[in-house]
């Protein structure tokens, strides 16, 4: 037989008691027929019982840290409020957080299901929140059983914040060693590029400032009175630099950033291999939609920050027209550099095909520009195509062993070799093919799989495959017969594949680079078909491999040359 003993199980449990004491009589103690015998060992209480889930605990905001009833004041961000807490039951349900303005009623508040051992949250975002106000929250636990927890924080006072949301002004940067740059582009850093300096950051109210050069890591220096000065900042490369730099309160407002822009001489060294700045890594030529010739000085691993003007006469006057881009025709140069071509100062030098046909040499400035009244006419041999009909030059440093430059072109159908420049003319121009160049392009002529011989690179525009030609060694060490890069039947093993996907469509411009991470193996700029971004390649020896990063997110789909 069974008993509903609810009312005292239910009224010892409210109580604490440690036991309870329950008793059975017989329907009658008068008469003699009625049984009054149990078994006393087979009576069982059984009992479903269901406890509140314990208070929470370890309750934060992020920023503001641990819970105070006193209150602390935070900027105005999006704000995160956890808690964690049990049942000792096994069935908690979730966290409901409570967070509503100083002189209102609290809310039912928000139940948070989605726990992490026992810790939940939720975000305030910062567009509900109003400067100069406070703001209180609190958290309860809740089990599947509807019983719930006391509210933390113990007590009868909530957590308390107040906002902040008064961010110090722009920080203002001096430095007189990296002087500001001048829109002429005249002025540059008292120092030369692998030397340090020091700049002061200064905003009313700040605790302290965030800084960095370009794309690299932030760093932080703490402010006294709203100053700071840094005194080992190291550009990472020569030509233009922006030092961008953030003041930041005591509660976390952060300024709104300051970017110092600088010119850094380059060091008095040559140039490397693609290099403008005497930095040793490889710059990027432009010619923008109007026509400017303008330098990205390149970063290591291949990123690309920051531009300059690239020309100007000796007047001072920048980008002078008729030399990059003629609008009447809607013409660009074809531009290549690869090293100093002449007169041997260590700066590298710019080959460009001009809107009107002609063929010059530019000579640099070892400052990443150009003087356009000194360039050179360059000369060719008899039988070179003519420079108007060119649709790409490529820039290839010495291939033959001379140790004169090289250049190889297109000109329609045909693929040609200039060699031997000698700061006048080139001695010697090889047609390498003359029927099937029209949607191919020359990528690059150089050591590709590292074997010491100068190897073609080249993809085909229509079926986008990448091709690697290897070639066979010259007569000279380090150089490469020619013939053997002219068919691929000529070559070590025939055309490799070398990578897919590079259609005419999908990029819209290559530019082939001496190595910029370290594995000896030439590099890739490539523009997006998709986007216009920029992106940077790091091939093996036998693939191009995807994209690494993508080295500037601007859209640069109306560039009209690269080199």
């Amino acid at each position: 037989m069974s008993f509903n003993v609810k009312d005292a199980a239910q009224k010892g449990a409210k109580n604490g008691w440690s036991n309870i004491t329950l008793g059975l009589r017989a329907t009658t103690e008068t008469s003699t027929y009625t049984w009054r015998k149990f078994r006393a060992s087979t009576a069982t209480l059984t009992v479903d019982y269901n406890r509140k889930p314990k208070e929470p605990t370890d309750g934060t905001m992020t920023p503001g840290g641990a819970c105070t009833t006193s209150g602390r004041t935070v900027a105005k961000t999006n704000l995160v409020i956890s808690a964690r807490s049990s049942d000792p039951d096994g069935n908690l349900k979730g966290l409901r957080f409570r967070f509503w303005k100083a002189g209102t009623s609290a809310p039912s508040g928000t139940l948070d299901t989605t726990l992490s051992s026992g810790r939940g949250s939720i975000t305030i975002p910062s567009t509900t929140l109003a400067d100069k106000t406070s703001y209180y929250w609190d958290v309860r636990a809740e089990d599947s059983e509807g019983a719930v927890s006391t509210f933390f924080p113990p007590g009868t006072k909530p957590c308390r914040i107040t906002i902040d949301a008064s961010a110090p002004p722009a920080p203002t940067v001096e430095s007189e060693v990296f002087t500001a740059a001048t829109s002429d582009g005249a002025t540059w850093a008292n120092m030369t590029f692998g030397e340090s300096g020091s700049a002061t950051f200064s905003s009313a109210g700040a605790t302290k400032f965030k800084y960095t050069f370009s794309s690299q890591s932030y760093k932080t220096v703490t402010a006294s009175s709203g100053k700071a000065t840094v005194s080992n900042l190291k550009p990472p490369h020569s030509g233009p630099i922006y030092l961008h730099v953030y003041a930041y309160d005591a509660v976390g407002n952060r300024s709104e950033r300051t970017d110092y822009h600088f010119y850094v001489p380059p060091r008095s060294e040559a140039d490397g291999p693609g290099d403008l700045g005497g930095d040793g890594r490889p710059d990027l030529l432009t010619i923008y939609p109007s026509g400017e010739l303008r330098g990205l000085p390149g970063h290591p691993e291949g990123e690309l920050y920051g531009t300059m003007a690239a020309s100007y006469n000796s007047k001072g006057t920048l980008n002078q027209p008729g030399h990059w881009y003629d609008p009447d025709t809607g013409k660009a140069a074809l531009i290549a550099k690869y090293a100093d071509t002449y007169p041997g100062d260590g700066a590298t030098d710019l080959f460009a095909r001009t809107p009107d046909g002609g063929f010059w040499l530019y000579p640099g400035d070892g400052y990443g520009s150009f003087n356009v009244d000194k360039r050179l006419r360059v000369l060719l041999p008899s039988n070179a195509p003519d420079p108007a009909g060119w649709t790409q030059i490529k820039a290839v440093g010495d291939v033959t062993g001379d140790k004169l430059p090289d250049l190889a072109l297109r000109a329609g159908k045909e693929y040609w070799m200039l060699t031997g420049y000698t700061g006048a003319s080139f001695q010697k121009a090889t047609l390498m093919q003359h029927t099937a160049w029209a949607t191919r392009e020359v990528v690059n002529v150089a050591d590709i799989d590292l074997d010491g011989t100068p190897d073609l690179l080249w993809r085909n525009l229509e079926n986008g495959n990448m091709y690697l030609r290897h070639g066979k060694p010259g007569a000279k060490a380090g150089s490469v017969d020619l013939q053997s890069l002219r068919l691929s039947v000529n070559s070590r093993d025939g055309d490799q594949k070398y990578g897919s996907n590079w259609t005419a469509t999908n990029i819209t411009a290559i530019i082939a680079i001496p190595d910029v991470n370290g594995d000896r193996i030439p590099d890739l700029w490539a523009r997006s078909g998709k986007d216009g971004t920029m992106r940077v390649y790091h091939p093996s020896k036998t693939n191009t491999n995807a994209h690494v990063k993508t080295v500037l997110s601007v859209d640069w789909s109306g560039i009209r040359a690269f080199g």
